[in-house]
C-alpha cells in the first residue's frame, strides 16, 4: 500500500493544482465582467446628467452601449455575428471605436467639453481593456500536456489500486476502489466544467443575466420599460 499511498498524495496535490487554475480562470472572468457592469453603467450617468445638448443623441449612444454588451457576451461564447458588423474579425472592437467616434463627433461639435470627453474615453478604454482581458482568458486555455498528464495517472491509479487491496479488504475491494475514483475523476471534471467560463456548461458564468443587467440599468437610466432579469430555469442561469 505504501506505493499507492504516495502516489494518491501526489495525484490530490495535482488535482488540486490544477483545480485552483481553473477556479482562477473562472474568478478572473467574473470579476472582470462585473467590472463591465460597473463601467457601463458610469458611462450611461455621465452621458445622460449632462446638461443641454441633443438628448436624442445621447440616448442613442447609451442603446449602442447596451448593444455593444450584447454582442461581447456573444463573441465571448463563439456565436456567429450578424448585421453591418459581420465582415469585422473582431466585431465588438469594432463596435467599441464607433461608440468612441460618437462621443468623438460631440467633442468637435461643441456639445461637451475635453474634461467629460476624458471621462467618458477613460470608461471605454476600461471596457476595451477588459474584453482584452476576457479574450485573453478564452483563448488561453489550461495547457493540454498538464491535462493530458493528470488523466493519464488517474486511470493507472485507479486501474492498478484494486490489486494492493484485494488481500486485505477482499469482496470490499470494488467498492473502495469505486468510492476512490469516484472521488478523482470528480475533481478532474470539476475542473473541466470550470476551465471554461464563457461556455455553455451549467457551471459556465451567466452571460445572458450579465448582458440583461447591463440593459436593465441603462434603460431604466434612460427612463424607458426594461425587461425583468433572467431567472434560473432548472437551476441554471444562463
Amino acid at each position: 500500500m505504501a506505493p499507492f499511498t504516495l502516489l494518491g498524495i501526489a495525484l490530490s496535490i495535482f488535482l488540486g493544482f490544477r483545480n485552483n487554475a481553473c477556479y482562477d480562470r473562472w474568478w478572473e472572468a467574473r470579476r472582470q465582467l462585473g467590472a463591465l457592469i460597473g463601467e457601463m453603467r458610469s458611462f450611461a450617468r455621465i452621458l445622460l446628467t449632462m446638461p443641454g445638448g441633443d438628448r436624442v443623441r445621447r440616448e442613442r449612444t447609451v442603446v449602442r452601449a447596451i448593444v455593444y454588451t450584447k454582442t461581447l457576451m456573444g463573441h465571448l461564447r463563439g456565436a456567429p455575428m450578424v448585421g453591418e458588423y459581420a465582415l469585422a474579425r473582431n466585431v465588438p472592437d469594432a463596435m467599441l471605436r464607433d461608440l468612441a467616434a460618437e462621443y468623438g463627433a460631440m467633442l468637435g461639435e461643441g456639445e461637451i467639453g475635453e474634461q467629460v470627453y476624458r471621462m467618458l474615453d477613460d470608461h471605454i478604454s476600461a471596457v476595451a481593456a477588459i474584453q482584452v482581458a476576457c479574450e485573453r482568458i478564452r483563448s488561453t486555455p489550461t495547457p493540454f500536456t498538464y491535462t493530458l498528464l493528470l488523466h493519464r495517472t488517474a486511470y493507472a491509479f485507479c486501474f492498478l489500486l484494486p490489486f494492493s487491496l484485494v488481500s486485505t479488504l477482499g469482496y470490499a475491494t470494488p467498492i473502495f476502489a469505486a468510492v476512490v475514483a469516484y472521488a478523482f475523476f470528480g475533481l478532474d471534471a470539476l475542473g473541466d466544467e470550470l476551465e471554461e467560463p464563457f461556455g455553455s456548461s451549467p457551471n459556465a458564468l451567466p452571460l445572458d443575466a450579465m448582458a440583461q443587467t447591463v440593459e436593465i440599468s441603462l434603460l431604466e437610466a434612460l427612463g424607458r420599460e426594461a425587461p425583468e432579469a433572467l431567472q434560473p430555469v432548472d437551476g441554471i442561469l444562463r
